[in-house]
Formats: C-alpha cells, structure tokens, sequence
C-alpha cells in the first residue's frame, strides 16, 4: 500500500492492456463507427475505475472502524467504468458482413449466420440518432440476442432491417453495407420480398439487374434459345435417339 508498489501496478496494467491481441476484422466485414475513439472510452473507465478504487483502498487501509464503512461506498462510483469497458469491447468485437445467399451478424462476439431463405420480412427505417445519454445508452447494444443492432454515429442514417422466421431482429445501418444493390439482388434472388420503404421504380431497376446478372452467368441451354431453335434440338435430339434404337 506504498506509492512505488501503486505504481508498479499501474505499469504492469498498462503493459497488460498494451501486449493484449486485437481481434481480427474478417476479410469483407464491416464495422459500426463507435461514438468515441475506443482509446477515449478505455481511458474513462481506466481513469473512473483507478481512482475511485485506490482510494477506497487506500482508506480501507488507513482507517479504522465505522470509517471504512464510507470507504466502501467508494465502489459505486468505481462500477460506473464496467460499462465504458463493455462498450470498448462491444466495438472491438461487432461487425457484419454480407455473402450472395446470406449474411453474418457478430455481436460482442457471438456469430449469426443466416441465409436470405431464413428471411421473413425486410424493411427500410429511417433513423436519426440520439444524443448525450441515450446515444451511448444505445451504443452497448440490445440486450437481447433477439435484437442486433449495427448503427453508425452519423445523425441521420437509413438502417435496413432483417427479421427472421424465428423472430430474430438484425438491425444495421445501410452506410456500412458496401453495395446494399448486390444485397437486394441477393434477397430477390432467394424468392425475399424487397424491402418496405423502396419505391416501385427501385425494385424495377433491382429486378432487371438480377436477370441481366443471371443471364450472365447461367450458360446458354435449351429454354435460352429462340422458339425455333429450341424445336429443331428437340427434333435433332428425338431422331438420334432412334437412330440408337
């Protein structure tokens, strides 16, 4: 309970959170832009958890009696910095990424992988952002693995929501999808309903990009052909097969 010994620990918890491995980002995911820089949000909760914790052992050392009592009052404003860390880790740990049939949630770590098939619904939100306590209120996350929720700082952001047959909610800003044209076309692929909130024009401009897309990569086989083309094969195929016979 000496300064040197303090400081020591000090250093070694700088060192300890320095040497500590980062997660990957996996290669074509996106991340949420975090309200505050994560070395801001690690530092609040380094410098509200430290001070408040040594000197509530400093005072549990020092006094006696009924006075270490107040001392340990000192812990509820010390709790104040868990959330601070459990946002840094929520931001270093949450990402989507999305895929031709499906996509991937990741949520504090915790990994989702649904296929557009499993989608009952889709819809486009626009959302304006909260401030002060709720913005942060709203950057720890859902509570409930029923709900992922990817958003971006920004004020105002459209968010494209996915809910699944079972209920499952997957909420994420439309400015983190790289080409949100390639995921409706996946989605109108997979027989899913385009989105509320696309005009008629919008999904008409999705659809004819999907054929043209389709058309590209399907290769050229009997129902691609003209209606006389395709008789004469079906001629030539019948007259082989009897010449078999």
């Amino acid at each position: 309970m000496t300064p040197v010994i303090g400081l020591i620990c000090w250093l070694a918890a700088l060192g300890i959170y320095a040497a500590m491995p980062l997660p990957k980002l996996p290669t074509g995911a996106v991340r949420p832009e975090p309200p505050m820089p994560i070395w801001v949000t690690d530092l609040f909760g380094f410098v509200i958890a430290a001070a408040c914790l040594s000197l509530m052992l400093i005072g549990l050392y020092s006094a006696a009696g009924a006075g270490q009592a107040g001392y340990l009052l000192l812990f509820i404003p010390a709790s104040l910095s868990i959330p601070f860390f459990v946002l840094s880790i929520r931001q270093r740990t949450s990402w989507a990424r999305f895929f031709g049939n499906g996509f991937e949630f990741a949520e504090t770590g915790l990994r989702t992988r649904v296929r557009y098939e499993d989608v009952r619904q889709a819809r486009l939100r626009d959302r304006r952002s909260k401030t002060g306590l709720a913005a942060y209120i709203t950057a720890l996350g859902s509570s409930s693995r029923n709900k992922v929720t990817l958003l971006t700082a920004e004020e105002e952001s459209r968010t494209l929501v996915l809910v699944r047959y079972d209920g499952t909610e997957f909420t994420i800003s439309t400015e983190l999808i790289p080409d949100m044209k390639k995921v409706l076309i996946g989605m109108d692929r997979a027989g899913v309903e385009l989105p509320e909130g696309l005009s008629e024009r919008e999904r008409q401009n999705i659809r004819k990009r999907r054929e043209r897309m389709d058309s590209r990569t399907q290769k050229p086989g009997l129902l691609h052909l003209p209606e006389q083309k395709q008789i004469a094969r079906i001629a030539a195929l019948v007259n082989h097969a009897r010449r078999k016979i």
